[in-house]
């Protein structure tokens, strides 16, 4: 299985991406967030690129909710931010949410040619793993995976490769990678007993603790404790469910 590694959404040379698995990683936060939203009821999560893109999709969705952030805090007049912990059953159950954030919407607008998208984090990430290998047991339609990761204003984002290195190092052994799966792989290894540490201690996670969101962080740090894959499906991102 061939496995290539995107060190951040914006980049301007994206590979051929319309024979590919795309799983997008935002780890601080939007795809944790997602995941979290999703297991707590959420009916769909739609993104797009900017608050007003948001606010205009809403007219044609009475009922839904605005949720998102700009670096890292809440977008004023919206019903959520991007901290899992606002996306609880009683505000998020049975509703769609139209959620716009910095780093991870746009990964997965920038994946959009892909016949199939994921998310994943650490959350979900056991889940992930099995079902990539199901995934290719079952068809020989694809032609590998891009695992894009959304990391930080364009950036490199240290906890989005760690959980790139812990999806690669759960494929096993029959992978081939670009230099970045190898060195995501690399990383995982020498991190994977203080995942947590490392990430409080990266750029986004020092950010994320100034601005009174460790709780978050050490959340979304926080492997395989929710079985949901979520999945970009006609423009709305839904849990996955067996084809």
């Amino acid at each position: 299985m061939q496995v290539d590694v995107l060190p951040n959404a914006g980049s301007p040379l994206l590979p051929y991406l319309e024979d590919k698995l795309v799983i997008v990683i935002d780890v601080l936060r939007a795809t944790s967030t997602m995941v979290t939203a999703l297991a707590n009821g959420c009916q769909s999560i739609i993104p797009v690129l900017s608050p007003e893109d948001a606010i205009e999709r809403r007219l044609t969705l009475p009922g839904s909710l605005l949720g998102g952030e700009r670096y890292v805090l809440p977008i004023d007049g919206f019903d959520l931010g991007n901290s899992p912990f606002d996306y609880v059953p009683e505000k998020v159950g049975g509703k769609k949410v139209i959620i716009t954030t910095r780093n991870g919407t746009r990964a997965i607008r920038d994946a959009s040619a892909a016949p199939k998208i994921w998310m994943a984090c650490f959350l979900n990430m056991q889940s992930v793993i099995l079902a990539v290998l199901r995934q290719f047991e079952q068809s020989d339609k694809l032609q590998g995976v891009v695992v894009f990761c959304a990391g930080t204003e364009e950036r490199f984002d240290l906890s989005d490769t760690l959980c790139a290195g812990m999806l690669i190092d759960g494929l096993g052994t029959n992978v081939t990678l670009n230099d970045l799966g190898e060195a995501s792989r690399m990383l995982y290894h020498g991190s994977e007993h203080y995942l947590m540490d490392k990430i409080r201690d990266s750029v986004h996670g020092k950010k994320l603790i100034a601005s009174g969101f460790e709780r978050d962080v050490v959340y979304c740090s926080t492997p395989n404790i929710l079985p949901i894959i979520p999945v970009f499906q006609e423009g709305e991102i839904v849990w996955l469910t067996e084809d």
